[in-house]
């Protein structure tokens, strides 16, 4: 019996760590990101368990020097801490407070309130609705202007393979409850710049769902899919690790890093109240 139970015991960290393979291999740790600092920044996808497991990136001893020579006065003079911002927040993340790159921000309860400071411009997030595509829910389906073009294909697509396209998500306030997602929301998620949206499909063979769309046994939904996959420009999460089925999106900060930034500071700048 005492066998049994330290074969078992064996085969569940085994498990463990196989699990945990994807953040190790680069020589992270899984940990909660919730009370864990991590100086080199936290990775979502590479942990087991639920999504407050995240990898901590490694930082070697002239990464931790480095980061404590930075000049963070301004941010420590509004009681903040500068830190990389995939790390847990308890008050709200402010850019321009903290020496180092652009992702090394200021965490503080004192920081101007909700969004972040750099705004003073005009929301340029636009309310989508057209015959085939609508907001789940009654949801307000916001994008980001650029993103508008991207919108009425799916729209062209939805109407060919007779499907309804329902929006569960769309542009998304940082930090905000998402609940339900599939996947935890990456630290450079196009929703974050209103240029992705989440999705089911109503559909003559019935509701496909996430599970549905990965499958590929809705004909219906497979049309539309299989039009997503063949557009230069739009990229459909099934085919990610971890898979995200209910995603589409344009790439934006896969292939265009320096605007999905600058949008990113814009957009949660000017229309997060």
């Amino acid at each position: 019996m005492l066998r049994l139970a330290l074969l078992a015991t064996f085969c569940c960290l085994a498990s463990a760590a196989l699990t945990d393979s994807g953040c190790t291999n680069l020589g992270g740790a899984c940990q909660d990101w919730r009370y864990y600092k991590c100086t080199a920044g936290y990775e979502t996808g590479l942990c087991s368990g639920d999504s407050n497991r995240r990898c901590c990136l490694p930082c070697d001893l002239s990464c931790r020097t480095t980061d404590s020579n930075y000049d963070d006065s301004a941010c420590e003079n509004i009681d903040g801490t500068c830190m990389d911002n995939s790390n847990y927040c308890t008050g709200s993340y402010s850019s321009g407070y903290c020496g180092g790159p652009s992702d090394r921000q200021c965490c503080s309860a004192n920081s101007g309130g909700g969004g972040i400071i750099g705004g003073g411009g005009s929301c340029d997030l636009v309310t989508y609705s057209s015959l085939n595509i609508k907001g789940y829910n009654n949801l307000k389906v916001e994008v980001h202007s650029g993103f508008v073009a991207d919108m009425d294909t799916l729209n062209s697509y939805a109407r060919q393979c007779d499907v309804t396209v329902w929006v569960t998500h769309a542009f998304r306030e940082e930090g905000q409850n998402l609940g339900g997602t599939v996947v935890p929301p990456a630290t450079t998620s196009n929703h974050l710049v209103g240029h992705a949206i989440d999705f089911n499909l109503d559909t003559p063979n019935g509701w496909c769902n996430g599970d549905c769309l990965y499958a590929g046994y809705n004909s219906n939904a497979e049309c539309f899919i299989q039009k997503v996959l063949n557009t230069s420009g739009l990229r459909w999460g099934g085919y990610w690790s971890p898979s995200d089925p209910v995603h589409i999106d344009d790439g934006l900060n896969a292939y265009h890093y320096n605007e999905w930034e600058a949008l990113y500071y814009d957009l949660q700048g000017n229309c997060v109240n």
